[in-house]
């Protein structure tokens, strides 16, 4: 009987508040490291598709833009589908 109160009386010496907290605080905090998309990427996004446009004539469908995180680094990913004859501006 001893060796069953030792594992109910371990928990006891913790209030439940403060555990409750702390698993409150690992939730949170896995949270904001799953967000993928921080809030300056649709700004970043409309800048960058503005940028092409101006220099070529692209479908806006066509261009990809993908943050990833890679060994603790976030990479930004663009693809941009040429045409492929791009007539010359003079």
């Amino acid at each position: 009987m001893r060796f069953m109160n030792y594992f109910r009386m371990k928990g006891k010496d913790e209030p439940s508040a403060k555990s409750a907290k702390d698993r409150l605080h690992i939730i949170i905090a896995q949270q904001r490291a799953q967000s993928s998309s921080p809030d300056f990427l649709p700004l970043l996004r409309q800048d960058i598709l503005a940028a092409i446009a101006k220099h070529t004539h692209v479908d806006l469908d066509d261009v990809q833009i993908d943050l990833c995180c890679k060994d603790n680094n976030s990479v930004l990913e663009l693809n941009v589908l040429l045409p492929e004859s791009v007539p010359a501006e003079g």
